[in-house]
């Protein structure tokens, strides 16, 4: 397996904090937000990752090469006009074999990526937080017979079974299919959506998504200062102290 972590974005919801660098070099811990995803892909024996780069990206590019790792990065020169589906659709025309996807703001035990590790479903599998309480901004899923039905930020909570967290795991026989779909979607959309509208077009076709759940493990997407503070003093304490 590979993996591709998509940090192309601005970050301009959090102002200051990200002026200067990307957001996935904000620190946590003393250490860059990236630097927890790509030892917990280290630790799995996962060595080739994609790093589509975007804001700042040559600090990322910087930062990563200390790592003993095959590292090749992606530069999204469109960021500031283009989502994370078009950083996706740069970053698969690299992939050989199955791999997974990374949102690079994501802080996540370690725990969540192995439970979606060992998953063995030969499709896409999205790693989904079943108990977390649901707002308006979240992207939602509805499951039913087992597997992923809807996945978009229009569902309303009430109707939501959980949250993609942004980790995804594309089993080999799925590449083909999902980049087919990012194109699909692209051309009848734009680039200006995100990836999960691949994901929702690959279910609209007849696909199987599969889901594993992130057993009520810590976990935060980090978009804004309240989000970069409570990853700091709330979540990455909690995850430090059940690893």
């Amino acid at each position: 397996m590979e993996a591709v972590i998509l940090a192309a974005g601005y970050g301009s919801r959090l102002g200051h904090h990200t002026r200067e660098i990307p957001k996935a070099l904000l620190k946590i811990g003393n250490k860059p937000l990236i630097y927890y995803a790509v030892q917990t892909l280290m630790d799995k024996g996962i060595k080739d990752i994609i790093v589509v780069t975007g804001h700042k990206g040559y600090k990322l590019r910087e930062y990563l090469s200390r790592f003993d790792l095959n590292f090749k990065f992606v530069h999204n020169s469109l960021y500031k006009k283009t989502n994370n589906i078009y950083s996706l659709h740069l970053a698969i025309d690299h992939v050989r074999k199955g791999f997974y996807i990374l949102n690079s703001d994501v802080l996540f035990h370690p725990e969540i990526f192995d439970c979606l590790h060992n998953n063995g479903s030969e499709n896409l599998t999205l790693s989904v937080d079943m108990v977390k309480r649901l707002g308006e901004e979240e992207m939602k899923v509805k499951i039913a017979d087992g597997s992923v039905k809807e996945i978009s930020k229009q569902i309303p909570p009430s109707e939501a079974d959980g949250e993609y967290i942004g980790i995804a795991k594309v089993h080999e026989s799925a590449v083909d299919d999902l980049n087919e779909h990012i194109s699909l979607v692209m051309d009848r959309k734009g680039r200006r959506v995100f990836y999960e509208e691949a994901f929702q077009s690959m279910i609209d076709a007849g696909h199987e998504v599969s889901y594993e759940s992130t057993k009520g493990l810590p976990w935060i997407e980090i978009d804004t200062p309240s989000d970069l503070m409570t990853a700091r003093y709330v979540v990455y304490p909690s995850i430090t102290h059940q690893s």
